[in-house]
């Protein structure tokens, strides 16, 4: 009967000494016989299982691995069973200990072999509080937002993923899912042609979480925008106007730029060659020379906050007045913009525009 049940588990019997008594000793040698696990492989299936989500559980997965191993390598697997017995006991008091799991309910398959594999299904417990949407904001001060749709596609669909997270286990871990993102959007391939950088910064605030990402270049310089007003304001009909602007920067932070503004109802062009500045990737100055004006000009714009920044074209020459703006910028989706401008004869407008 103990041969029986030993072998079953993988053992063979040595030796058995019996010390007959009223408490009976027995004395039983045993060696290994049979297969024996080797290794343990661990996976854990959370969130819809993106990448993202699988660099920052990855830490834990070789955790309950190695406790594994130091406990149970070596351990015969032919009764599939007890072996999976002991697995499940190991794996629950490590888990026991990570409390940022704690949110969550999970099952457990077991597959016993030479590597032992061993998959833990997490999904969030009834009642507790999760994330219940998310909020993106990408921009660029040298990019074109065309470059930047693929970024934003990947970037909101590992938020989404994230969506019914607890919010327990994103707080715990948001450090490790702000660095995994910032991972995804510097190795994308659209980026690294522009020799782009990237920061990242990821906030939870209430059950919303925020991701505000800026990405530039540190080569080029490009922007193009087309706007139209929402009323007529001047007689010399410049409500309408396409900016473009192209540059290549020989340092870090400075760009020779190359600049052109059409106001296509009164058909006037106004080019300008120049430098600019890049300040903290939030901010843009340059000054050059327009050939139409035959003066210096002078461009600035800054981001208040991710979804609003200021801005001015100014040029120095007397007579151009009207086409001299300040203005501010509302942001709609990153792309689309309200903005409210001011031309230096103290005229105010408002106009819908779009950054390509």
């Amino acid at each position: 009967m103990i041969n029986s049940a030993l072998a079953k588990r993988g053992f063979g019997l040595e030796e058995l000494v019996l010390d007959p008594g009223a408490d009976t000793v027995v004395t039983v040698t045993l060696h290994l016989a049979g297969e024996r696990v080797q290794d343990f492989s661990v996976s854990f299936s959370l969130l819809g299982d993106t990448p993202v989500v699988q660099s920052v559980v990855a830490s834990d997965e070789e955790a309950v691995a190695a406790d594994l191993y130091t406990t149970l390598a070596r351990t015969p697997y032919g009764d599939a069973r007890w072996l999976s017995g002991l697995v499940r006991d190991t794996v629950e008091q490590r888990l026991a200990g990570m409390t940022v799991y704690s949110d969550f309910d999970h099952a457990m398959l077991v597959q016993p072999g030479q590597t032992t594999k061993v998959l833990i299904t997490f999904t969030p417990r009834d009642g507790v509080p999760t994330v219940s949407d998310y909020r993106l904001h990408l921009r660029s001060m040298t990019l074109l937002h065309a470059t930047l749709t693929p970024v934003r596609d990947e970037l909101a669909h590992y938020l989404i993923s994230l969506r019914g997270a607890p919010l327990s286990f994103i707080a715990g871990r948001l450090g490790e899912f702000q660095q995994a993102l910032y991972q995804h959007v510097v190795n994308h391939s659209a980026l690294s042609r522009d020799c782009a950088d990237a920061t990242l910064e990821l906030a939870l605030s209430g059950c919303i979480l925020s991701a505000d990402v800026e990405v530039d270049s540190q080569r080029y310089l490009t922007a193009l925008s087309a706007r139209l007003a929402l009323w007529d304001y001047s007689d010399a009909a410049l409500e309408g106007r396409i900016s473009a602007r192209v540059g290549v920067m020989p340092q870090a932070g400075w760009s020779a730029l190359a600049a052109v503004d059409y106001f296509p109802g009164a058909s006037q062009v106004y080019p300008m060659l120049g430098v600019a500045h890049l300040i903290d990737a939030r901010g843009l100055l340059a000054a050059g020379w327009d050939f139409n004006a035959e003066s210096l000009r002078f461009l600035g714009q800054y981001d208040v906050t991710p979804q609003a920044y200021i801005s001015a074209d100014v040029i120095a020459g007397s007579g151009f007045k009207q086409v001299s703006e300040i203005g501010l910028h509302c942001r709609i989706r990153d792309i689309y913009e309200l903005q409210l401008k001011s031309n230096l004869e103290g005229e105010v407008f408002a106009a819908l525009a779009a950054d390509f």
